[in-house]
């Protein structure tokens, strides 16, 4: 006899506990039901990577290359910054995937958000947003490569795994590396979404583990790494910007004649600086183009500029410090609640 599910809202009305109870009894299940699942997806909406410009990728074909050698590239969609991202991002690929870590190579992408998702690489969200797309991506990557195994031996998907780099049939032992099914599975169909198995986490060959360094930590601590002020382009040109004294203060007049026949120097500009608050946006003030960073220096401090007074031309450190002192004694205002932490203890 097939249950009925019945869905309980609970009023002050004087219920009757042993006519509630009995009711249960009659039809065998109990069903509660609260929206708590709706307000966790739209705050995965709200604050996880679907929710920032470019939104989240999982497209193997766009993150892994398979050469006929069998190399693997993985395309690490945000910026090295020190925090290892490079290598903990390309670790979580190559283990759904099943790769031999030793045969991949990093590469990293341009600037492109309609490709690669959003890149905005700041505010430690870089694993935590992309950390099941990455791994998605590896599994529908690995599942194809066991299809196309399984394809080429004309056996069921099932009899078939992917270990270490290369696809294996248990019953008869045979084995395909990564590299020979590379062509195969090239111009391959993506599998649908809801085909594909994660690995559980005791299946776990990278994430988590300790044994594998830094890709770039040897170049980094050798000095070999290579940061954006080292790039060296035809015909660079250098600037040094005059901000602000104070913070909301604006330019109401300048004088860049003085800066002008400076040595080197080739064109002043005003910036238009942001009404409070600014946040990542430009302050405003007058920069300063130049043929080399001294010559950009040399100007600036040529430049006469008459600055707009400010509501914090009377900011003081130290009272701001007693100030924020204060106010973390006080009652904070709730923005945000996700779960309750004492009933999770």
């Amino acid at each position: 006899m097939k249950p009925s599910y019945h869905n309980f809202s609970f009023t002050n009305h004087g219920l009757d506990r042993r006519k509630f109870l009995k009711g249960v009894g009659a039809t065998g299940v109990l069903l509660l039901t609260a929206n708590w699942n709706w307000a966790q997806e739209a705050e995965e909406k709200k604050y996880g990577g679907d929710g920032m410009s470019g939104g989240t990728k999982e497209n193997p074909k766009v993150f892994i290359k398979i050469h006929p050698d069998g190399t693997v590239d993985i395309t690490c969609t945000r910026s090295e910054m020190g925090q290892g991202i490079r290598t903990s991002l390309s670790l979580v690929v190559a283990d759904e995937l099943e790769a031999d870590w030793d045969k991949c190579n990093v590469v990293q992408t341009v600037g492109e958000e309609a490709t690669y998702g959003n890149q905005n690489t700041d505010g430690s969200r870089s694993m935590r947003h992309w950390f099941m797309p990455m791994r998605r991506c590896g599994a529908t990557a690995r599942a194809m490569l066991e299809q196309a195994a399984a394809d080429q031996w004309n056996v069921s998907v099932k009899e078939v795994s992917a270990s270490m780099h290369e696809v294996v049939h248990k019953k008869s032992k045979r084995k395909l590396g990564y590299g020979k099914l590379a062509g195969i599975i090239a111009d391959g169909d993506l599998p649908a979404a809801s085909t594909i198995t994660l690995k559980s986490e005791k299946e776990f060959r990278y994430i988590g583990k300790n044994q594998t360094l830094n890709i770039d930590g040897m170049d980094i601590v050798s000095g070999k790494a290579g940061y954006g002020a080292d790039v060296k382009l035809d015909n660079l040109l250098y600037t040094v910007i005059a901000h602000p004294p104070v913070y909301e203060s604006k330019v109401e007049s300048y004088d860049d004649s003085k800066a002008l026949k400076v040595p080197g120097v080739v064109k002043v500009v005003s910036i238009e600086g942001t009404m409070a608050p600014s946040e990542f946006n430009p302050l405003g003030g007058i920069a300063v183009v130049a043929e080399n960073t001294w010559a950009a220096i040399k100007g600036r401090e040529a430049l006469d500029i008459k600055w707009s007074s400010s509501p914090n031309d009377s900011y003081d450190s130290n009272t701001y410090r007693d100030t924020m002192t204060t106010a973390s004694k006080e009652a904070g205002k709730l923005i945000r609640k996700v779960g309750d932490l004492d009933q999770a203890f």
